[in-house]
C-alpha cells in the first residue's frame, strides 16, 4: 500500500533467552494465523518516504477471509477502496475516475509482504524472522523476504503477546518508503458478508493496468 522508522537493534546474534522468544513468537503469531479464517478492524494508516514533506495519514477499515480475499476501505478525505477477490487486486480510486486492475499473483509478487496480512503467506516459509524488540506485552519482528528481499522490502510485525494479534505491521520498501499500519477493535473468525470481496466498477470509470516502472 503504499523520516523512516529504523530499528538500531537488528541482531546479528541472538542469545539463547533471544532465540527462545523469536521461536515462541514466530510459532505463536503462524497457529494464530492459520486458525484465523476472517478478521475485520479498524486501521490508522501512516506512510513515511524521503519523497514526503510530512507523513501522510489515513483510516479506514479492512476484513480478510481465506482463501486470498481482503477489502480495504479509506475514509474520506482520502476516499479509495482496494479489493481482493481470490483472483484479482482492484484499486479503486473515485478522485481520479479510475480502477487499477491487477491479477492478484502479479499484484502479490510485487508486495510479498503483504500476503502473510493476506493469508497467502507462512512465516518460516516465506521470511526470514528476527527479533528486533521485547516488551512485556509485546514482541517486535522483523521479516525479510526470503525471495528477492532487496526490490521487495521487509515486513515489521508488533505481536501482542497476550494472545498473538497483530497489533501494528509497518512495510518498508527498497526506496525508503514505510509504511504502518495499527490495527485495533478486531473481530476475528465472524461471518463476513461474501459480496464484501467482489467489486464491480462504476458505469464510467476507466479501468486500466497498473504501472510499470
Amino acid at each position: 500500500m503504499h523520516a523512516v522508522l529504523l530499528m538500531v537493534l537488528l541482531l546479528g546474534s541472538l542469545s539463547v533467552a533471544g532465540a527462545d522468544a523469536l521461536k515462541d513468537a514466530v510459532a505463536k503469531v503462524q497457529r494464530r494465523y492459520e486458525s484465523t479464517k476472517t478478521m475485520e478492524a479498524d486501521f490508522q494508516q501512516t506512510v513515511e518516504s524521503p519523497t514526503l514533506a510530512t507523513p501522510l495519514k489515513t483510516s479506514g477499515k479492512v476484513a480478510f477471509a481465506k482463501p486470498n480475499r481482503m477489502r480495504w476501505d479509506y475514509d474520506p478525505p482520502d476516499q479509495q477502496t482496494i479489493v481482493g477477490d481470490g483472483t484479482t487486486l482492484w484499486l479503486y480510486q473515485p478522485d481520479m475516475n479510475q480502477v487499477i486492475k491487477t491479477p492478484l499473483g502479479e499484484a502479490f509478487q510485487a508486495a510479498t509482504p503483504l500476503t502473510f496480512l493476506s493469508g497467502l503467506g507462512q512465516l518460516d516459509r516465506d521470511f526470514i524472522p528476527s527479533l528486533e524488540r521485547e516488551t512485556a506485552d509485546t514482541w517486535v519482528l522483523k521479516l525479510v523476504p526470503k525471495k528477492d528481499a532487496a526490490a521487495v522490502g521487509t515486513l515489521g510485525l508488533t505481536v501482542r503477546k497476550s494472545d498473538a494479534s497483530i497489533a501494528e505491521a509497518r512495510i518498508t520498501d527498497s526506496i525508503g518508503t514505510s509504511t504502518r499500519i495499527a490495527f485495533a477493535h478486531e473481530h476475528r473468525n465472524e461471518t463476513i458478508d461474501e459480496a464484501r470481496f467482489t467489486f464491480t466498477p462504476p458505469a464510467g470509470v476507466d479501468v486500466v493496468k497498473p504501472p510499470t516502472y
